[in-house]
């Protein structure tokens, strides 16, 4: 049983009951949870009281028709953004246009194909879900950067601590945020304390906090009911601030009902950023202190202390942003568009009433399978030297860039562009597939977005020196001059709605494959990407 299967839950509309329990059980041997109802206002209640991840809804029913309940549930924010799937006998184009009018995900004519339900089902459900992960996760990506660009604004410890506990009571739900300051000897320097309202006074066993965080590193949680209790709050979560062996600190919340999953991981991310806040402010006194004390020592001192300061300032950039932004906001995104191109098809064969392509599904499935491994990779990211490596081994450039093409190839050639391909057919190299898939699609989503108006992408190799050059090059807008220099920093896009990330994460996967990266650019003639790869094989 796959995962989805187990932790899916469908709402079944139909007023004719042998019809709706039959499809019900069709999914129920399958381990979705299933829920019934027989009429239009039934539907409404249980949508409200369950959130379904997806519902199957007939149209001609009595009370309201199948058209009425989709109108209450995209007019409801409780239940607007769940997926629906019309089943009914109204097969008429007509009949499809209004269904899809009104927002249905897909029409479904009867008699059903159970094959085919199952798929379209699982389909919706997968898109459902990979798309509120990704809201919520952009959500708390917004709201880090938001929360990095505040504190990089201040220097000063007692501001900034105040700051800190003002920004976690924005971002996090709960009634009161504390901080404790502490000396390189783990004494507590300073505590503040901030609560909304007028919110009793907090008990914390501060002794039992420090003697929890100088054995483990992670940020903890507790309720009432959990062994791990640090205060007579019913909800909390703690954070160590520790930056390599030294704690600067602890960060807590408290709340009056349990947390959810993301807002852990949102409160350790705030964690990591506000020990090198508080670690930036700390090495800003010292300089002071030394400019103050040691006039002789001023110039070099205050040159080392900045190197220090920028080199944590970038450390935590790539280390916290380049986790959740890359991983987020960009590696996600680009499996998501053949995704988003084959339920198009998908939805336009039902509108032509032809026979869904099971290799459109066969696509969709292996896009999704690719987040599912870059899920897998950012965790291997994140996890510690002893954890295993991503999978390297030998690799056919035409075979990975054919893969690629074929997932994006639909996509691209809708939007008039023409993609010739010349690669050496027996060149080999070794590498992670994922990995070069990523960089590969990258740039020919670049490429993509820098010709709207059509034009043609050209992929070739050739041999040169035991390396595998690789070229990429378009017909589109070009990169101008004053970006084309810093185009594989982070941060950095010639798009307007570019994060700046996917050139700069490409840059470092070719260079952990031994290989180099480079551009080409003229504005209004076009790009070229020219990768260096070392070969292991040519024959």
């Amino acid at each position: 049983m796959s995962q989805i299967d187990s932790q899916s839950r469908i709402l079944v509309v139909d007023d004719h009951i042998p019809a709706a329990e039959m499809v019900s059980r069709l999914f129920e041997v399958r381990g979705f949870e299933t829920i019934c109802a027989f009429s239009g206002a039934e539907a409404l209640e249980q949508a409200q009281k369950h959130i379904p991840d997806l519902i199957l809804l007939d149209v001609m029913m009595p009370d309201m028709d199948g058209y009425d309940v989709l109108e209450a549930l995209r007019g409801n924010p409780a239940t607007h953004k769940i997926p629906v799937i019309f089943i009914t006998a109204k097969d008429d184009a007509a009949d499809i246009e209004e269904g899809l009018r009104l927002g249905a995900d897909d029409y479904i004519p009867k008699p059903v194909k159970p094959r085919e339900l199952i798929a379209r089902a699982k389909s919706k459900i997968e898109a459902y879900r990979l798309r509120e992960n990704l809201e919520q996760k952009t959500t708390d990506l917004e709201a880090l950067l938001r929360f990095s660009e505040a504190l990089n604004n201040h220097l000063e410890v007692d501001e900034l601590l105040d700051l800190i506990l003002y920004l976690v009571l924005d971002l996090v739900p709960s009634h009161s945020a504390i901080i404790y300051h502490m000396s390189e000897n783990k004494d507590i320097i300073e505590t503040r304390v901030k609560s909304k309202d007028t919110h009793d006074e907090v008990d914390i066993d501060v002794d039992a906090l420090k003697a929890y965080f100088s054995q483990h590193t992670d940020a903890v949680q507790w309720q009432s009911s959990t062994q791990t209790s640090f205060s007579s709050s019913d909800t909390g979560m703690a954070a160590g601030l520790r930056h390599g062996e030294q704690m600067h600190g602890m960060l807590l919340v408290l709340a009056d009902k349990p947390f959810e999953e993301n807002h852990l991981r949102l409160f350790e991310n705030i964690g990591r950023q506000t020990t090198m806040a508080l670690r930036n402010a700390e090495l800003y006194a010292v300089k002071v202190n030394y400019a103050e004390r040691l006039e002789e020592m001023v110039e070099e001192r205050t040159a080392e202390l900045g190197a220090a300061q920028e080199l944590l300032v970038r450390a935590e950039k790539l280390a916290s942003v380049g986790r959740l932004a890359a991983g987020i906001a960009h590696e996600i995104n680009n499996p998501l568009m053949p995704i988003r191109v084959n339920l198009e098809l998908m939805r336009e064969d039902v509108e032509e009433n032809r026979e869904v392509s099971i290799q459109d599904i066969d696509e969709t499935l292996r896009s999704v399978s690719r987040i599912s491994r870059i899920v897998e990779r950012l965790q291997q990211f994140t996890r510690k030297s002893g954890d295993k490596a991503p999978i390297m081994e030998s690799l056919k450039i035409v075979d990975i860039v054919e893969d690629v093409i074929s997932l994006s190839g639909s996509y691209i050639r809708n939007s008039g562009i023409k993609v010739d391909v010349n690669l050496h057919e027996t060149a080999q190299i070794y590498g992670n597939r994922d990995q070069l898939e990523q960089v590969f699609l990258n740039i020919i989503l670049n490429a993509h977005a820098a010709m709207q108006a059509g034009g043609t992408l050209t992929i070739d190799s050739t041999i040169e020196a035991q390396n595998l050059i690789v070229r990429f090059a378009d017909t589109g807008t070009g990169i101008a001059s004053d970006i084309l220099g810093k185009i594989f920093e982070p941060f950095v896009s010639s798009k307007e709605n570019g994060s700046g990330l996917g050139l700069f994460i490409s840059y470092g996967i070719i260079e952990n494959h031994n290989g180099q990266i480079h551009v080409e650019s003229e504005v209004g003639k076009g790009t070229v990407f020219t990768l260096a790869l070392p070969t292991i094989a040519t024959t």
